[in-house]
């Protein structure tokens, strides 16, 4: 049975969910092309009327969280209802939650680790939306000139990172805890 246009990019946009949802939570390597379909509802020939492969596949999910993640911290910014976006978004980048719930959590910090092992297609994702970070996030930090800004950006959201990571890392002490409590405070959040 043929399946409509409109139909066939529903079903895309749910394996692109389906895969970044289990990619964060199990890794890149930890779940196949069959079971991203499996979990979607979806059979396994539809995958490759959509993607050339699983790298493909990685690519593109990850792209699509990366855009989304950035168009929410955008909506922060310009929300004015929000005196301090900068606040709003590293309290929240820096909390239990994100720390604790990998399917929502950044993907820099569950996955990049494993990008080096992957083709340039899923390098270059990552490293654009590297870049996007920082660039967003330069407009939110203080410095005398737009270089100044840049290495603010790049020094916080570096120690944000590291710290979600070391904060995960040692989930089952309550150093957990005080890792993000302390890089909140770092970045001048509390």
């Amino acid at each position: 049975m043929k399946v409509s246009k409109e139909k066939a990019l529903e079903n895309r946009e749910l394996v692109l969910d389906t895969a970044a949802t289990l990619f964060k939570q199990v890794g890149f390597d930890g779940v196949g092309v069959a079971d991203i379909m499996k979990k979607a509802g979806l059979t396994v020939g539809g995958f490759y009327n959509n993607f050339e492969s699983k790298e493909d596949l990685i690519a593109k999910a990850c792209n699509k969280v990366g855009v989304k993640s950035l168009e929410r911290w955008q909506a922060h910014i310009d929300n004015p209802d929000i005196a301090d976006p900068l606040k709003r978004i590293g309290s929240s980048y820096l909390s239990a939650k994100n720390r604790d719930d990998l399917a929502s959590t950044c993907l820099f910090s569950t996955l990049g680790a494993e990008v080096p092992r992957h083709e340039p297609v899923v390098q270059q994702v990552f490293a654009q939306g590297v870049e996007s970070t920082i660039n967003l996030l330069s407009t939110l930090v203080e410095g005398q000139s737009e270089t100044e800004k840049r290495n603010n950006a790049i020094a916080m959201f570096s120690q944000w990172l590291g710290a979600l990571i070391l904060s995960r890392a040692a989930s089952a002490s309550p150093i957990s805890d005080e890792i993000l409590a302390v890089a909140r405070k770092a970045s001048h959040l509390e």
